[in-house]
Formats: structure tokens, C-alpha cells, sequence
């Protein structure tokens, strides 16, 4: 199929787009790294009006970090294989480069940017995922001023989320990484490239004993969007063995209930779930405490 006709407009300025988006409203939709919404244009499941191309925008791109803040602050336009490259992001996020080893295949990460991603909340999507888990911050910006977003109030349910018809995600803030903490990302997928049928992701930090004090873990495609596990992180406070985080990784039993559909059982992915969450915990823990092996 083809997509409906629409009108292309290829945006000079961060201005204009967001006086466009305020003019068109619904009608309009932003073209980034294209790698959702070309397919919904195709298969017609989406024919807005116009098509506003926001690639190129300096406002949307780069990746700086501030030692005063301790924060990362990445640009919107960012493409997933600049996740995977850049030493910032590398040196203070390492988490979003891992990720992004998940994300499709190399087309798809040579065109798919960062808020592309996060705007299309996908519930089984490796980058709303692991933003979860790091605590990332949006910034929003419309025609009325800027504003910050924490990442866990932006997500509402399948594809749905918290931004209007006239805003746009122009960057993303990460707080850094404290030297004691460890991260990982697991997930399980049909294929190499396949959207998880179930993820999970850990950021843990330890004290001098190596026992857990923090913890951030998040669960993806298991529900209608990325979602933190606050009981899993409560039960991590004070684990310092594998026994620990098995028994933290099943707290996700009673507090998740996916549905069954074509590609698993809610059960199946109930337990892929707890076993993805076991193995990222243990890989978190083992990098916070310095070793190379998980302690899973």
C-alpha cells in the first residue's frame, strides 16, 4: 500500500515547527527518523494532512554534559547508532548505548532517533525502557514556553501519551551514573532485532560492603507502556546475593498482568518477565561491585 496524499513541509527552525503543530493540530504529524511512522502511513493507519520534517533542527541535536548537574542531556534527533557511539553517553549513560544494541537492525538504527521512540511509546521498546530505569527527564516544548517532564508521568497506555497535538520533544536529561552503580538491560525476543516479548532493566548502586542501598528497575512489554517495579526495588534494598535478587525478581509476579496474544501467554510472559529482571539485576549488581560475571 501507499500512504493517503498529504502536504510535506520541511522545517528551517524550531519556530516554525511549533507554530505549525499549534496551526494543525491533529492534522499534522512529525517526521524524524521515520521508522514507526512510515509504516503507519503505508498501511494508512495513519493519514494526517500534513508531514512536518523536523530533521536537521539544531535545537534537536547533540549530546552535552553538565558537571555542575550531574546531568546528560540528549538531544531529540539523536539517532540510535549515535547512542551506541558517542563517549558521553558511553562515559554517563551507558545504559542508553546498551539499549540501543537491541533496537531493530542497522537501517533501522542509522534513521531511528531518541524521541521518535519515546513519542511513540511502543510497550516493548528498549529506549522508553531504559529511560524508566535511569530516571530520564522530557523536554517539551510548544508556542507557550518549555516544560520538563518526568519520563514515568509522560506514558498512559499503548501508544498513548501525555504530549498534545501542539508540543514536541525536543531533548531528553539523564542523570548521571554515582561510580558504585551498575546497570543492565535483558530481554527476550523471537529473533535478533524482534520487539521482547518481555525486557527488564536495573540500575543498582551498592555501599563499601557491596550491598544494594538503590535500586531503579523497570519492566517492559508486559504491560501497556515501560513501568517502574517499586516493589522490586524495595525488595532489593539491602540484597547482596543472587538468592536476594531471584526472590526481588518475583515480587514482578503479582504486580504485572499481561495479556495473552498471538505472539505469548500472559503467563509465559508473566515468567519471561521475573527471569529477564533476575538476569539484569544480577549483571547491574556484578558491574556496581566491579567484577565481569553476573551474579545470577
Amino acid at each position: 500500500m501507499k500512504p493517503a496524499s498529504f502536504t510535506y513541509v520541511r522545517a528551517v527552525t524550531l519556530d516554525e515547527v511549533l507554530r505549525k503543530l499549534q496551526q494543525w493540530g491533529e492534522e499534522a504529524k512529525v517526521l524524524a527518523g521515520g521508522q514507526s511512522l512510515m509504516p503507519l502511513l503505508n498501511m494508512r493507519l495513519a493519514q494526517p494532512r500534513y508531514i512536518i520534517d523536523v530533521n536537521g533542527l539544531p535545537e534537536m541535536t547533540g549530546v552535552d554534559w553538565s558537571p555542575e548537574t550531574q546531568t546528560l542531556t540528549v538531544g531529540a534527533l539523536t539517532r540510535h547508532r549515535e547512542l551506541l557511539q558517542h563517549p558521553l553517553i558511553e562515559a554517563h549513560a551507558p545504559l542508553l548505548s546498551e539499549a540501543a544494541r537491541y533496537v531493530g537492525h542497522l537501517a533501522i538504527r542509522s534513521r531511528g532517533t531518541l524521541g521518535g521512540s519515546v513519542a511513540h511509546a511502543d510497550p516493548a521498546a528498549e529506549l522508553p525502557l531504559v529511560l524508566t530505569a535511569l530516571g530520564g527527564t522530557l523536554i517539551i516544548q510548544s508556542v507557550e514556553g518549555e516544560h520538563s517532564l518526568p519520563i514515568g508521568d509522560f506514558f498512559l497506555g499503548y501508544y498513548m501519551t501525555t504530549l498534545r497535538p501542539d508540543e514536541l520533544i525536543t531533548a531528553v536529561k539523564i542523570p548521571g551514573l554515582a561510580s558504585n552503580s551498575g546497570y543492565a538491560i535483558a530481554e527476550f525476543s523471537r529473533r535478533q532485532g524482534d520487539f521482547a516479548l518481555a525486557s527488564a532493566a536495573a540500575v543498582v548502586t551498592v555501599d563499601e560492603r557491596g550491598t544494594i542501598t538503590t535500586a531503579q528497575c523497570a519492566a517492559g512489554g508486559v504491560a501497556p507502556n515501560a513501568i517502574t517495579c517499586p516493589t522490586v526495588n524495595e525488595s532489593l534494598r539491602g540484597a547482596r546475593n543472587p538468592e536476594d535478587f531471584s526472590q526481588a525478581a518475583h515480587q514482578l509476579e503479582n504486580f504485572i498482568d499481561p495479556p495473552d496474544d498471538v505472539q505469548a501467554s500472559g503467563d509465559y510472559r508473566r515468567h519471561l518477565a521475573v527471569e529477564m529482571m533476575t538476569q539484569a539485576i544480577g549483571l547491574a549488581y556484578a558491574r556496581a561491585i566491579g567484577t565481569k560475571e553476573a551474579w545470577a
